[in-house]
């Protein structure tokens, strides 16, 4: 045996051995030349792959940006994730979708404008529906809407593995990767009709309204796989507390609750790995640690465009990070980007 040529030999053709001794060698088709290797080593390699393979942990240490639109499915994808593999998949890489969406902006006003379609809000924030009013005027206790049909292409990003994976009141337990656009969302939105923060971010137009329109559009892009999750939002502001984002302003979330929410924008810790400009620690909720990906990009590598975060910075403002990559926050009214954070699993 030890004088065959095995390089001439089918693989079926070689006597199986009955024991396998310390320091063993192996013969292998290297970049399809024949060569020998060490059993030990082969092992590691192995162990090395099944550790990458197993869990989402190795991925969210592991950047490498890599366009996968054409590469898998949707679904293959999905399939990797679920199983808690992860397989081929690691931060910063990224998949394009084409969204349509319904975008509803909440019209507040006393009277209606002759010409223009109103719409109506009737169920819960995660089963919102929208029909045409026939009311002639605005009714104390409706919510009210003009709606913009939006298509894009939103290039989606992987921000982090398995990110929620047992966090909340109830514990997810199902596999997930945290995506987030790569860029920002088309279209700008406001937080509030007004300049106020009044009610949280868990009562802004941005949660209640805007991001629910979305959450439909990715439903459909994901194959229905946008898994629901636990968060922890602020439900109220106390205009006579001074917040903790700067001396002399005033307002500071005061309360919080969970939810089940299907889209969130991400807070400051999640961002930057600290708040910086959070009225309180109401602010960072169940969401304390980094987005695995930020600790490779910086927040505006791939776009320098104003983006709403989730914290609230006084009375009037909501935190936002700035195109140059400065943290900091805008008015509640003011239109800028949107970066929400999606679950896929």
């Amino acid at each position: 045996m030890a004088n065959e040529n095995l390089a001439t030999k089918e693989i079926t053709q070689v006597d199986a051995a009955a024991s396998v001794a310390a320091g063993a060698k192996v013969y292998i088709d290297n970049g399809g030349a024949f060569a020998r290797a060490n059993l030990d080593d082969v092992f590691k390699i192995t162990d090395t792959f099944q550790t990458l393979r197993g869990n989402g942990s190795p991925h969210n240490g592991i950047f490498r940006g890599k366009d996968l639109t054409n590469v898998y499915t949707v679904a293959q994808m999905y399939s990797m994730i679920h199983s808690g593999n992860f397989d081929d998949l690691f931060l910063g890489d990224y998949f394009t979708v084409s969204i349509t969406t319904d975008i509803y902006t909440h019209f507040t006003g006393s009277t209606f404008d002759s010409g223009t379609t109103y719409y109506e809000a009737s169920g819960t924030i995660n089963e919102r529906v929208w029909t045409a009013t026939s009311d002639a005027t605005p009714q104390s206790g409706k919510i009210y809407a003009t709606k913009l049909t939006k298509t894009e292409s939103v290039a989606l990003m992987f921000a982090g593995f398995d990110y929620y994976y047992g966090n909340g009141d109830t514990a997810l337990g199902t596999h997930h990767a945290v995506l987030i656009p790569r860029s920002v969302l088309a279209t700008t939105a406001a937080m509030n009709p007004t300049n106020t923060t009044a009610g949280g971010y868990a009562n802004s137009d941005m949660h209640q309204i805007i991001l629910p329109c979305y959450a439909k559009a990715f439903k459909t892009a994901l194959g229905n796989h946008l898994l629901q999750h636990r968060s922890w939002l602020t439900t109220s502001v106390d205009s006579s507390i001074t917040t903790a984002a700067a001396a002399g302003m005033q307002g500071a979330s005061k309360t919080a609750a969970w939810s089940t929410v299907e889209l969130q924008l991400m807070n400051e810790v999640q961002l930057y790995g600290s708040t910086l400009w959070s009225s309180s620690a109401f602010d960072v909720g169940n969401d304390t640690k980094i987005l695995p990906v930020f600790n490779f990009i910086n927040p505006t590598q791939y776009g320098r465009n104003n983006t709403w975060l989730r914290a609230v910075m006084n009375d009037t403002f909501f935190c936002a990070c700035n195109n140059s990559g400065l943290a900091g926050g805008n008015g509640a009214s003011i239109a800028i980007y949107v970066r929400p954070v999606i679950l896929f699993g």
